[in-house]
This record gives structure tokens, sequence and C-alpha cells, in this order.
């Protein structure tokens, strides 16, 4: 079978989670005998549009070139359709593509296509984010568009009035995603596909209704790269050590609930200490601190030295990487109710799963967990034991693509 993958914003090196994940669909698919090509925008001096080393990718790709200013949703309809009819493909996966998206979707209308959501893009034209004044917004663009429209434009409007707009601004302005008629066709192209791909239930529930084949597929982790370490008893006097990793001075993040969480354990207790990467904050304790920016080789390797690893985002995870790689490693994790993670993380199996809003509820998390080595032991294994069955790449993509494509097909 034939099939492209059209991602405006695609890099290589990965920028984020979402070509990483296309990277290893793709992948994992032309192992099953499928052909695949990348499609990916490149324009001069647009961040949204960075380089693509080619190089390291082991499939087809192909460039979709613009000269400066070209990207307009006219010229990017008309660019990717020549470009993907010359393939000729079976089925399309339309990727990340920020507002734009709805028009590629209209330009290859004659396939049938895949939509893959990483986040809140369709929900929120302001950041695709869906999380406002520290709270998951509730309000959705699909069903209330005049909301979620003025609210965007509170946010971009300063930057569209300097003249020269970011790329996110500047796309809300050449999609003219404020107006009802694109609000139209973000709703048409989301009912024309044959269907969609979400991290997790709660995008599929704001999806309310809009296309009846929406699938949940998580993301995968590769074995090799996160190696099995049994948790070891520690030594007489020797720190259990919870580990916090991935954008902490972020305030989605969580790291704040943590750091409460952990003043109110270390009241108690001082058989513990807390470990948070990615910050410059400075708020070091006797069980608490920031050991800053590592590179991803680095905090591979904080996981096998951990023996807890705490995801306490406050925002709705689209999915939870980092409890996937931290299980794999053999560690238990507590994380906050959100997204994906209360999908990945099984309630006292491999983990807890608190209260997001509530530093007392983590506080007591963290405390069953830090009781004994032999509960921290079993839900390691268990957490091992779950990634090998439902969150390596090979199993992703088993378990879902195949029954996928012979259903769009039919």
């Amino acid at each position: 079978m034939r099939l492209a993958f059209v991602d405006h914003v695609f890099s290589w090196p990965p920028l984020g989670g979402a070509p990483a994940d296309l990277y290893y669909t793709m992948r994992g698919l032309q192992a099953l005998g499928h052909e695949v090509r990348l499609f990916y925008g490149a324009e001069p001096d647009n961040w949204f549009l960075s380089e693509v080393a080619e190089g390291d990718l082991p499939f087809e790709c192909e460039r979709v070139e613009f000269r400066r200013g070209e990207v307009t949703p006219k010229n990017v309809a008309v660019r990717y359709r020549e470009a993907v009819d010359a393939f000729a493909p079976d089925v399309v996966f339309n990727c990340f593509a920020f507002l734009i998206k709805p028009f590629i979707a209209e330009a290859l209308s004659h396939y049938p296509q895949i939509s893959r959501f990483y986040a809140y893009e369709p929900f929120c034209p302001r950041d695709y984010r869906l999380w406002l004044n520290f709270k998951t917004c509730p309000y959705n663009f699909l069903t209330t568009p005049h909301v979620c429209g003025k609210c965007a434009w509170q946010r971009l409007w300063r930057s569209l009035r300097t003249g020269r707009p970011d790329g996110y601004a500047w796309e809300y302005q050449a999609t003219e995603a404020y107006t009802m008629a694109y609000h139209a066709k973000l709703l048409k192209s989301i009912q024309d596909y044959s269907a969609i791909i979400v991290y997790n239930h709660f995008t599929k529930d704001l999806l309310g209704g809009h296309n009846a084949n929406v699938h949940v597929v998580g993301g995968g982790v590769n074995l090799d790269e996160f190696p099995y370490y049994p948790l070891e008893p520690k030594a007489e006097g020797e720190k259990t050590i919870i580990l916090m990793t991935g954008r902490a001075e972020d305030l989605s993040k969580g790291a704040k609930n943590l750091w409460t969480a952990g003043d109110m354990l270390a009241r108690e207790r001082d058989d513990f200490q807390i470990w948070i990467t990615d910050t410059d904050q400075r708020m070091d304790t006797d069980w608490f601190k920031a050991i800053g920016w590592h590179p991803f080789s680095k905090i591979k390797e904080f996981y096998r030295q951990a023996d807890i690893c705490c995801v306490p985002s406050v925002w709705e995870e689209p999915f939870g990487l980092v409890a996937v790689e931290a299980m794999a490693t053999g560690r238990p994790c507590v994380v906050s109710d959100v997204g994906g993670l209360q999908e990945i993380v099984v309630e006292g199996e491999t983990g807890h799963i608190f209260d997001r809003d509530n530093p007392a509820a983590l506080a007591e998390a963290l405390r069953k967990v830090l009781a004994s080595h032999d509960t921290r032991r079993a839900m390691g294994d268990a957490g091992r034991r779950r990634v090998e069955e439902m969150y390596t790449w090979d199993r992703v993509i088993e378990r879902h693509y195949p029954a996928m494509l012979e259903e769009v097909l039919r």
C-alpha cells in the first residue's frame, strides 16, 4: 500500500514529540511492507518550517518548497496537492499543520485521509493547548467559536500589531481563523476524514461525534533505548530519589505542586530527595534539587538513578511519554489525572494517579510509594511488563494500523 504522510511543520532532529511519533509510525509501517513517503514544508526564516536532516531518515522524503511569504492557504493547498498527486498514494495521513491543516485536507479530499491530532489543534486556536488561567479551558472551538475566537485574538493581537507577527499569529491572520467561514471549513474537514487518530479519550470526547471513526492510539518507546534496571534496596541512610523530567519552568507541568507536596513530606520524614530537570530555578533544600538542563542521553541515565518518577502536570497532557519511558526502565510512576497520563498508569499496579489540583493528594500518593522497597519494585516490574505489552512501537503499529488501513480502504 502507498501511504503519503503530510506534515507541514515536520522537524528532524525532532523539536517535540509529534515528529518523533511520526518517524516511528512511518518506520513501523514501512517495516510491514508499505511504501511510505513524507511531504513537509520548507520556507526561509519561518521557524515553523525548520531544516530537516533527510539523511537521518530511513524513508523517502519530499520537501515542498515555498519562497519567503508564499505560505498562504491557497499556495499550501496547491503545492501539496501537486506533490502528493505525483506520488499517487492509496491513503494520506494528514499530520501536524496548525491552523492551515483544513486547507490541506480540502486539497487532498480526493484521497482517503487519516488525520493525526497530536495536541488540541482543532479545539484551541489560541495556542492549541486548551489551557487558560492555569486550568483546562472549558470551551472548545468546534462548539463555541465566538468565545474561542475572541480569546485567540486577545492572545495574538499584540504580535499582529507589530507588523512582524510571530509564526502562529501570522498563520492565524493568513487563514482568517477568526471567521465563521474558517470554522465551517475546519468542521467539514473533521467530518470528512476517513479516520482520526488521537492520543487519549479526553480528545476523542472533544470531537463530540463530528466523526464516528476516531481511534485512540498512544505513543511508544524503543526498549533498546530504555533498558530495564531492577530497583535495588536502599542502603541505610541512602535517599529514595523522586524524579521529575521535562520543561519544569512551564507552569502547566506542575512543578509547584510537587514542591508543595515535597514540603509536606519533609515535615514528617527525611528519607527522600526530589530531583527536577530542565529548569534554572533554584529552590534547593536538603530534599529538593534542581539539577538543570541535560541532553536526552543524560535524562535516560537519571531514570536509572531514580526510584520513583513523578509527572505532576496540570494541563491535559495529550500523551505522557515521560511516564512510558520511566515504566520501561522499571520505575513506578505517580502521575496526575490528566489527558493521556491517566490512561498509561494503572492505579495501584504500576503507580498511583492523583488529583491534579491537590498537592496533598500528590503527597499521599508519594507516601504510599515511599513506604517500602518491595512496593516500588513490584510496581516498577509491572510497569515494565505493561510497556512491553502495549507501548513498544512494534506493538503500537501492529495493534492499530493494519486494521485501520483496511477499514479506511473499504
